[in-house]
């Protein structure tokens, strides 16, 4: 699960830096073709939602250009992920695209260090909002 996540949140960014460009068109093709997984229908869906990613940056207003870009990069992982958890089959064709298509990864960043385990107890939650501590 952790990987549908960080290939959703890799390819937001990567949806939105290529809309209102000269490259979205062929970049919109290539993630409607992973992701409609050859259903037709399910191509045209996600065609449609991935333009109205583009249309909503294309015609933002100059003053809101920073929060509309946020927005349309959480509901562009919001669809990628979502797109995974339907069909888990697309997980590896989209992690390769948004790989092919992102930033190169920094070399001058190490790895950050792994958490240390905590020796504090865990903190108990409620299942149910109303049902008793467990």
């Amino acid at each position: 699960m952790a990987t549908l996540h960080r290939v959703a949140a890799a390819g937001g960014p990567v949806i939105v830096a290529a809309a209102g460009t000269e490259s979205w068109a062929a970049v919109k093709a290539r993630f409607v073709r992973v992701l409609g997984h050859g259903h037709s229908g399910r191509e045209e869906v996600q065609a449609e939602l991935l333009e109205e990613t583009n249309q909503a940056i294309a015609h933002a207003p100059a003053g809101l250009l920073d929060q509309v870009t946020h927005d349309q990069e959480s509901r562009a992982q919001q669809l990628l992920l979502q797109a995974m958890l339907v069909d888990p089959s697309v997980s590896d064709d989209l992690e390769a695209l948004v790989t092919e298509l992102g930033p190169p990864p920094a070399e001058d960043e190490p790895e950050p260090e792994p958490t240390p385990p905590s020796n504090r107890p865990p903190i108990l939650r409620p299942r149910i909002l109303g049902a008793p501590w467990s």
